[in-house]
């Protein structure tokens, strides 16, 4: 029996001696394992098609334990992804968010067109938007995944937030008042600016970019503690996009 699907591919890992096994959302089947029989070979006609970020029309033969692919026409290539460094540790950080809320089995129409949306926003933002888009990406898929963290009231009291007074709590999920004493083991202090950033994230499209990169970086450490609190694991695109990210850039 086959099938017919759209993917785009996440990940992908060395099999046997010629194969790839592919990690890929598709919208009609949620996330699917499948191997692409042959494609490490020089002359495969799947080899250019088995790239990750390549989205692909599949047409896939089903098997005991692990579908196949049987044949691929590719779709749309996100090349600007794959020619810079930062941007393609960018997408790998996403799609590893991804990656890690999708199920196998379940459709994800809305998170698979959400990810092909923010792919191609980061393949041509001008560079010092980057992060800004990165976390603002990150942000909406922990919110189709149904995890977001609060960041429009206390999360404690439900209370709007006062500048002045607030903190990000990785353990409580969000937002926090500084009333009282708030028992939780990592509770960052927000500047105004860090707020104003948080507070941004729902809205889409992102359209405003008058803050310092500084300020963008902090709010991504802050989304990725939470998530990685949430996983139970890290990040390890993160950990390398630590190292390639500009020491400060101002956003104008």
């Amino acid at each position: 029996m086959e099938y017919r699907a759209v993917g785009i591919n996440l990940k992908r890992q060395a099999l046997g001696e010629a194969d790839w096994l592919l990690h890929i959302l598709t919208r009609e089947k949620g996330l699917v394992r499948l191997i692409a029989k042959g494609a490490r070979k020089s002359r495969s006609k799947l080899g250019g098609r088995s790239e990750l970020f390549v989205v692909n029309d599949l047409q896939v033969a089903r098997g005991r334990s692990i579908d196949r692919v049987i044949q691929a026409e590719s779709l749309h290539l996100y090349t600007g992804l794959t020619r810079d460094l930062t941007r393609l540790t960018c997408a790998q950080y996403l799609t590893e968010a991804v990656l890690a809320e999708a199920s196998q089995g379940q459709t994800h129409s809305e998170l698979f067109d959400l990810l092909l949306n923010q792919l191609g926003i980061l393949e041509a933002v001008p560079e010092s938007y980057l992060c800004a888009h990165l976390v603002h990406s990150l942000f909406h898929v922990l919110q189709v995944a149904g995890i977001a963290p609060e960041v429009a009231h206390c999360v404690l009291s439900r209370q709007p937030i006062q500048e002045e007074s607030c903190g990000f709590s990785v353990e409580h999920g969000g937002i926090v008042a500084f009333k009282g004493t708030v028992n939780t083991s990592q509770l960052y202090r927000l500047t105004p600016n860090m707020l104003k950033a948080l507070q941004m994230l729902p809205i889409r499209p992102l359209t405003e970019y008058k803050l310092d990169h500084s300020v963008w970086k902090q709010v991504e450490r802050f989304l990725r503690d939470y998530l990685e609190h949430h996983l139970e694991r890290s990040l390890r695109s993160a950990q390398l996009l630590e190292t390639l990210w500009p020491s400060s850039s101002y956003v104008s």
